[in-house]
């Protein structure tokens, strides 16, 4: 979910160029990504990392608790979130096999001041289609994705309440931190991509 940052670059373009070349990396490279897990992740590390703002995703997953946590509670998370999201990407990047992605047209209520959302469909090789929406936001004349939807699914929805359960279960702010998975949310539990429905 990541793309090169360019300057006012049209939110649209911005995914479409990134697709294609992520694509064609892992094309290039299949049969590396496949052996060496550790170059999926520095692929997503190089590719994806730079156009997530991570520092506005960490804020809405933490929630509530983001203005009771200290500045290094709050910039460790950041980080252990951003691996977590790595080493998911990074696993689903060998997943590519070729597989149909359209950018589709940005319509007029597609773009709300500094927010846009990119909207593209992936096929899978049964042929179902699944949509994918990815929300971005400018600033400073970048833009960089702040939320992505999956068949419907609100993937910031489901860490930022994956978090505040945590939060219920452990009452501790560094044990959360610590013991915090991407993994753990478990999104293939959460989302039948074959059917659309959630848990």
């Amino acid at each position: 979910m990541l793309f090169r940052s360019q300057a006012a670059q049209d939110p649209r373009q911005l995914v479409q160029d990134t697709v294609e070349r992520m694509t064609t990396l892992i094309d290039e490279n299949r049969d590396r990504l496949n052996q060496d897990p550790a170059y999926a992740r520095e692929l997503v590390r190089e590719e994806l990392v730079p156009l997530v703002d991570f520092k506005r995703i960490t804020r809405m997953v933490m929630g509530d608790y983001f203005g009771d946590a200290s500045r290094e509670q709050k910039y460790r998370f950041l980080d252990v979130f951003k691996n977590s999201l790595i080493n998911t990407y990074a696993s689903g990047v060998t997943m590519y096999q070729g597989q149909k992605i359209e950018v589709l047209p940005m319509r007029e209520e597609d773009r709300k001041g500094n927010y846009a959302r990119v909207r593209l469909e992936g096929t899978t090789n049964d042929g179902k289609v699944i949509p994918v929406f990815f929300t971005l936001f400018q600033s400073d004349d970048q833009w960089k994705v702040v939320n992505v939807y999956v068949n419907g699914l609100d993937l910031r929805d489901v860490y930022r309440a994956q978090f505040a359960q945590s939060m219920q279960q452990l009452g501790d702010l560094d044990k959360v931190i610590d013991s915090w998975s991407a993994e753990s949310a478990d999104l293939e539990e959460k989302v039948d991509v074959e059917t659309g429905s959630g848990a």
